[in-house]
């Protein structure tokens, strides 16, 4: 725990990927209920991430895909205001799944957690994805309704690749 305290008040880029990180778990339920908030909620986090890379910390892999997670969720939620779309049951589950893995990242920082963190975060972001394969696989089968199905399998794939980036945040933060 010591470790995670030193990092995060001595490397501002580690700092800035993990607030963002821990804002994005805080928020991701208003997020879902008010998609059209994202872009006035990611500014702030971002330009302060954006002002850390700058500097010349060493933990520049964890800040820049923390960046790129920030910006795909970003993207994701910009996409379910831009479709008028609420949250189904299951972007609600894998957003969940999602919140879990976010509050585990802190501990990715001690090296005593940080390998149980890992495999924490691997296996919300797999049933996370699985939820979303089961998901996008329903609404390809049904043959009602086309343009509302092909709408939420745009949706499902964006959450999908915030998991898969967000792996490969936590998987940079494991290494620094």
């Amino acid at each position: 725990m010591l470790r995670y305290y030193f990092l995060y008040l001595t490397d501002r880029r580690l700092w800035a990927a993990m607030k963002i990180i821990s804002a994005c778990a805080a928020a991701l339920g208003d997020l879902a209920d008010t998609p059209q908030d994202a872009a006035r909620f990611f500014a702030p986090h971002r330009s302060r991430l954006a002002r850390a890379l700058k500097t010349t910390a060493p933990a520049a892999g964890g800040a820049v895909a923390a960046d790129d997670f920030a910006a795909r969720l970003e993207n994701f939620f910009s996409g379910l205001a831009l479709h008028k779309t609420a949250a189904d049951p299951a972007l609600t589950q894998a957003l969940l799944y999602l919140q879990a893995a976010c509050a585990a990242a802190p501990a990715l920082l001690s090296p005593p957690r940080r390998a149980g963190a890992l495999e924490r975060i691997r296996g919300f972001c797999a049933s996370g994805e699985k939820t979303l394969r089961l998901a996008m696989t329903a609404a390809q089968a049904r043959q009602d309704n086309f343009p509302q199905n092909l709408k939420f399998c745009s949706i499902y794939s964006g959450l999908g690749a915030v998991f898969d980036s967000f792996e490969h945040c936590a998987a940079a933060l494991y290494k620094s």
